[in-house]
Protein backbone atom coordinates (compact mmCIF):
# COMPACT_ATOMS: atom_id res chain seq x y z
CA UNK A 1 0.00 0.00 0.00
CA UNK A 2 2.75 2.44 0.84
CA UNK A 3 4.49 1.83 -2.48
CA UNK A 4 1.26 2.68 -4.33
CA UNK A 5 1.17 6.02 -2.51
CA UNK A 6 4.86 6.67 -3.24
CA UNK A 7 4.34 5.86 -6.93
CA UNK A 8 1.47 8.36 -7.11
CA UNK A 9 3.55 11.05 -5.41
CA UNK A 10 6.50 10.46 -7.75
CA UNK A 11 4.23 10.47 -10.83
CA UNK A 12 2.60 13.75 -9.74
CA UNK A 13 6.00 15.32 -9.05
CA UNK A 14 7.18 14.41 -12.56
CA UNK A 15 3.95 15.78 -14.03
CA UNK A 16 4.43 19.10 -12.20
CA UNK A 17 8.03 19.32 -13.45
CA UNK A 18 6.85 18.80 -17.04
CA UNK A 19 4.16 21.48 -16.63
CA UNK A 20 6.73 23.92 -15.25
CA UNK A 21 9.00 23.22 -18.22
CA UNK A 22 6.10 23.73 -20.63
CA UNK A 23 5.41 27.19 -19.18
CA UNK A 24 9.02 28.40 -18.87
CA UNK A 25 9.90 30.95 -21.56
CA UNK A 26 13.50 30.71 -22.77
CA UNK A 27 13.42 33.19 -25.67
CA UNK A 28 11.30 36.01 -27.06
CA UNK A 29 12.22 37.17 -30.56
CA UNK A 30 10.47 40.36 -31.71
CA UNK A 31 10.85 41.59 -35.28
CA UNK A 32 10.42 45.28 -36.06
CA UNK A 33 9.84 47.15 -39.31
CA UNK A 34 9.58 50.94 -39.55
CA UNK A 35 9.43 51.28 -35.76
CA UNK A 36 6.51 48.87 -35.26
CA UNK A 37 6.62 45.22 -34.30
CA UNK A 38 5.52 42.84 -37.03
CA UNK A 39 6.22 39.37 -35.63
CA UNK A 40 6.96 37.89 -32.20
CA UNK A 41 8.24 34.36 -31.61
CA UNK A 42 8.09 32.95 -28.07
CA UNK A 43 10.09 29.76 -27.39
CA UNK A 44 9.35 27.61 -24.34
CA UNK A 45 11.68 25.16 -22.54
CA UNK A 46 9.58 22.22 -23.75
CA UNK A 47 10.42 23.10 -27.37
CA UNK A 48 7.03 24.64 -28.16
CA UNK A 49 7.08 27.87 -30.16
CA UNK A 50 4.28 30.42 -30.54
CA UNK A 51 4.45 32.94 -33.38
CA UNK A 52 2.23 36.02 -33.12
CA UNK A 53 1.74 38.62 -35.84
CA UNK A 54 0.85 42.30 -35.43
CA UNK A 55 -1.26 41.97 -38.58
CA UNK A 56 -4.53 40.58 -37.16
CA UNK A 57 -5.40 39.04 -40.53
CA UNK A 58 -2.70 36.42 -39.86
CA UNK A 59 -3.38 33.73 -37.27
CA UNK A 60 -1.15 32.91 -34.31
CA UNK A 61 0.90 29.80 -35.10
CA UNK A 62 1.72 27.25 -32.37
CA UNK A 63 4.26 24.52 -33.09
CA UNK A 64 5.68 21.70 -31.04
Amino acid sequence: RVTQYKDKVIARKLQLEEEAKANQVIAIDTRYKNGKWTKQIITYASGRTVTEYADKRRKTVEEG
